[in-house]
């Protein structure tokens, strides 16, 4: 019987300020859409990372016959610019010599910084670059137009590569070494600031959120007062009286999180599968699934429960006498 009073008691306050009930689950859908989609931002930082840091490699391109001019281009933009500048390791409009290419290979081979080391001549680079291109630039790609390299697998990518590039930049037959981890940073900074901007509009949506709750509750309990008087009266405990406010919140808190889990859901399928499509489709940029989706969800979800039940509590307990 007391269960039914409690369920009935619900309903009636729900009815009773039906508007504020939806601009609470309004409220509350919009916050924990951003803490959901701040957690799936993170997700997909973990997998990126996972990813590609056992893939990464260090590339070594050598000299062509346009690398000594490109120094030397390279090298007045960092006089001007204050930087310093590298030594120029290409002799002009000439390849890497096969004596140079010998002495570099024996170089790696024995630098104790190198897991391993493999070859890429002009023709395997021209090969691939066909591979990767579109028809019509791959029709214009002569062999000689990429550079012959090594791909290099550094033991700690993380750790060793500053030490790696300053000592291959300054061999003779090296133009220059490459660590893709550079743009792969820069992607990952913009997801990582996609993950910033939902949480600092999650917190703000959030602070609003329980700033409803707390007047809905307080204006909830000023409507029943006569009810809740006569209540206490005939023997209920405070509990009793409080129960039916602390459910109102968490339900309309489970009917925020609900539509915040279709919302989150909805911006991973348009952003990420649509914008990101041909990403993704290559495997560049590593996919969420409902999983994902569900895990967010389910977090930002129970992190409205536990800050809903807690507002209730101290509204009922601070604010309003029952």
């Amino acid at each position: 019987m007391r269960a039914n009073f409690v369920i009935s008691g619900v309903f009636a306050g729900i009815r009773r300020n039906a508007a504020m009930t939806v601009a609470l689950i309004l409220s509350t859908a919009i916050a924990l859409t951003f803490v959901g989609s701040a957690v799936l931002a993170n997700t997909e930082i973990t997998k990126f990372k996972k990813v590609y840091e056992a893939k990464l490699n260090v590339s070594v391109y050598l000299c062509t016959t346009i690398a000594n001019g490109s120094q030397k281009a390279n090298n007045a933009i960092a006089a001007k610019s204050g930087t310093p500048q590298r030594v120029i390791t290409c002799a002009p409009n000439a390849k890497v010599t096969a004596a140079q290419q010998a002495a570099i290979s024996k170089e790696l081979a024995a630098d104790p910084m190198v897991r391993s080391a493999s070859f890429i001549s002009e023709q395997q680079a021209y090969e691939r670059g066909k591979q990767s291109l579109d028809p019509q630039s791959a029709s214009l790609l002569k062999v000689g137009d990429l550079p012959a390299s090594y791909t290099v697998k550094l033991g700690n990518i993380t750790k060793d590569y500053q030490a790696f590039a300053a000592k291959y930049n300054a061999v003779q037959g090296v133009d220059i070494v490459f660590n893709p981890i550079d743009t792969i940073n820069r992607l990952l900074s913009i997801i990582d600031s996609a993950r910033w901007f939902s949480i600092i509009i999650a917190l703000v949506v959030l602070i609003a959120s329980i700033l409803l709750i707390a007047n809905t509750i307080q204006t909830a309990a000023q409507q029943r007062k006569n009810e809740t008087s006569i209540m206490r009266l005939v023997g209920a405990s405070r509990w009793m009286t409080e129960l039916p406010f602390m459910l109102e919140a968490l339900i309309a808190t489970i009917i925020g999180g609900l539509v915040s889990v279709a919302l989150i859901w909805t911006g991973k399928h348009y952003v990420l599968d649509g914008v990101f499509k041909v990403p993704i489709s290559n495997g560049v940029i590593p996919n969420l699934g409902i999983n994902d989706v569900l895990v967010a969800g389910g977090t930002s979800l129970l992190i409205g429960l536990v800050l809903s039940s807690l507002t209730a509590f101290a509204t009922l307990r601070l604010y309003v006498r029952l």
